[in-house]
């Protein structure tokens, strides 16, 4: 019984350090793009941003994911919340927008080393469906995109643009505490598996997830920036970001994806994002709500697939998981940029063509089936 309790105990752990490492990405997410608008960068820059991380995100999680299914996961845990502490500094003495590219690689090696293993540590209690597990895990997150966004405006508005990451590096030495906590509670033995061969993955199944990192890092990548330049504060950029992880903590607590329907919910994703691309205040608002709902559909029904199958194989499938979506982030933050070039409001019509595009394709998959 008392073993039962630690590991309850452990379990809680996991999903509060999950979620102050979901605070830390978001609050990085809406500073960084107005500090570097605030360095004179260009909207290809901004773009390149969320692109430079993706790149990193997209290529190592495959590895990470590999290697989290061998190694002790806990330590790795703590290789990515150290990476993000020595970010947070270099951010804050940054003085261009390239130093804060070449940073963002970094930040995408970090996360990189954190989501596959993370995500393969939280569905391995058997006493708990998987599906039960993720939703725990996905709504922990999305507690923390939900206050991650009105915490940094919030700073930037109060206290200048570098104060986030002071918060940033408070948070993350936290982070690096529970886990070392959590570590000496728990065993930590280094996970001897067999080698074991991943099962077959469908194609649609990872070009969903591809697409999904494209439409939600464009959205994520180049909305504060938007904002801004439409003459919103960054706190009620902030108040917007709220309402985007009100609306995903929401449908990951209770997903009616078996109603909606894949197609439906990137139609809807696209909806949301042409809604955002007209860039008055109020479809601003309602955009952002469609997008967080519909991005969030389309996550759980990704990852629950993808984690659905042999145990001693979850970190790596989570990093396919994981590398799918982050090449999605790559591409589409890539042609966003160019297209933000000429407007920033064409980057998110450039995200509402892909989904639309890739709607008509599976349409015309199963008219030729």
């Amino acid at each position: 019984m008392e073993s039962v309790r630690k590991r309850r105990s452990a379990d809680r752990m996991l999903l509060f350090i999950t979620f102050s490492f979901e605070l830390i990405i978001d609050i990085l997410g809406i500073t960084l793009p107005i500090f570097a608008l605030s360095l004179s960068a260009s909207p290809f820059e901004i773009g390149l941003l969320a692109a430079s991380r993706g790149v990193v995100y997209g290529l190592f999680t495959f590895v990470s994911g590999y290697i989290s299914d061998k190694l002790d996961k806990r330590r790795m845990l703590i290789y990515s919340v150290l990476i993000s502490i020595i970010l947070a500094v270099f951010f804050y003495f940054s003085t261009n927008p390239f130093e804060l590219i070449i940073l963002s690689f970094f930040q995408g090696l970090a996360t990189a080393i954190f989501w596959p293993t993370m995500e393969a540590l939280i569905v391995n209690d058997q006493d708990v469906s998987i599906s039960r597990s993720l939703r725990n895990f996905n709504v922990s997150w999305a507690i923390g995109v939900m206050i991650g966004p009105l915490i940094g405006g919030s700073l930037i508005t109060l206290f200048g643009i570098r104060s986030p990451f002071l918060v940033v590096t408070a948070i993350a030495i936290t982070n690096v505490i529970l886990i070392v906590r959590y570590a000496s509670r728990k065993s930590a033995q280094r996970e001897t598996v067999k080698e074991a061969r991943t099962e077959k993955l469908p194609i649609k199944l990872i070009s969903t997830t591809v697409i999904l990192g494209a439409m939600a890092t464009i959205f994520l990548a180049f909305f504060p920036a938007f904002g801004i330049q439409r003459g919103i504060n960054a706190l009620e950029i902030g108040i917007m970001l709220f309402l985007f992880g009100v609306a995903r903590v929401i449908m990951f607590y209770n997903p009616p994806s078996t109603k909606i329907g894949l197609q439906s919910s990137i139609t809807l994703a696209s909806l949301g994002l042409f809604l955002v691309y007209l860039g008055e205040k109020i479809t601003m608002y309602v955009g952002t709500i469609t997008v967080a709902a519909a991005t969030s559909l389309l996550y759980v029904y990704s990852i629950e697939h993808f984690l659905k199958g042999k145990e001693e194989t979850r970190g790596r499938r989570a990093g396919i998981f994981e590398g799918s979506a982050g090449i999605g982030a790559i591409l589409g933050s890539f042609f966003a940029g160019l297209a933000a070039e000429l407007s920033l409001s064409y980057a998110f019509l450039v995200a509402s063509i892909i989904g639309l595009a890739f709607v008509a394709a599976l349409r015309i998959g199963r008219f030729k089936t």
